[in-house]
């Protein structure tokens, strides 16, 4: 699916993973999409950092529960979206898990909430480049499914809400503008990033079963962030590790079951 130069590919694993040795990934990937850096480390047993040349970059190997597990934390945007499903694609993983911030575009979305997106609107560049501008961006059933099951539960204990639906990403979040705010919100999304129908579209060629967890950490509709060293912006943290934490066990569980078959 990704008919670039074989030199470009080469490059991209050596940028991610040391020395672009595919044997230290795991099957199994957590995607920080704009953070994690300090996070994925300490959710890991016999952690190992496997991080390539990229400075803005960090993949680490380990094990959650016996399986292994990698993390990368990237920058965010839709070239970061675009080069871990690459690796992906070349690992040939068997699940990819993003988890990352969005702003909610309806007012019942509240920072601190979560969102499951099952579909996202394509409104970034990448994407169109690879698949027809009709074509839908759509997460694995089986992820999403089992990722709502263990979130449920954790999230009432934070009080914080899960949403799951229709999500939006863009590749230019300066030009949101009221209209096009207007526009999403009408159309009964429930948040925007930067991410998601990036990797729904190219996993989905790829043949690797891809989710997107979302922290919101705004409310564009409203015009509100979480701010900096706030109690929100703490909740909003705590609802992030809730769900790395869903997102490891989803992996685990996934794991489980296609072991037995």
């Amino acid at each position: 699916m990704f008919r670039c130069p074989q030199y470009l590919l080469d490059s991209i694993r050596k940028l991610m993973v040391s020395d672009g040795n595919l044997e230290l990934l795991s099957e199994y990937i957590i995607v920080g999409l704009g953070g994690g850096y300090d996070v994925f480390p300490k959710v890991l047993d016999g952690v190992e950092d496997v991080s390539g040349f990229a400075r803005t970059i960090k993949t680490y190997t380990g094990y959650f529960n016996g399986v292994k597990v990698s993390t990368i934390a990237v920058a965010g945007g839709q070239t970061d979206a675009e080069w871990v499903t690459a690796l992906a694609h070349l690992k040939q993983a068997r699940a990819l898990i993003g988890v990352g911030w969005c702003g909610g575009l309806q007012e019942y979305v509240g920072i601190g909430d979560a969102v499951i997106s099952v579909a996202a609107m394509r409104d970034e560049d990448a994407s169109a480049h690879y698949v027809d501008p009709r074509f839908p961006a759509v997460a694995d059933f089986e992820l999403a499914a089992k990722a709502a099951a263990k979130l449920w539960q954790r999230l009432q204990k934070l009080g914080a809400n899960l949403w799951v639906g229709v999500t939006v990403s863009t590749s230019a979040m300066l030009a949101e503008t009221p209209e096009r705010v207007e526009l999403w919100a009408r159309s009964r999304a429930l948040c925007i990033d930067l991410e998601t129908s990036v990797i729904y579209a190219l996993s989905y060629l790829a043949g690797v079963p891809a989710l997107v967890l979302l922290a919101v950490s705004d409310n564009v509709l409203l015009k509100k962030d979480c701010g900096f060293g706030t109690e929100l912006s703490r909740r909003v943290d705590a609802t992030y590790r809730e769900l790395i934490s869903s997102a490891l066990e989803t992996l685990a569980e996934l794991h489980s079951t296609q072991d037995k078959v």
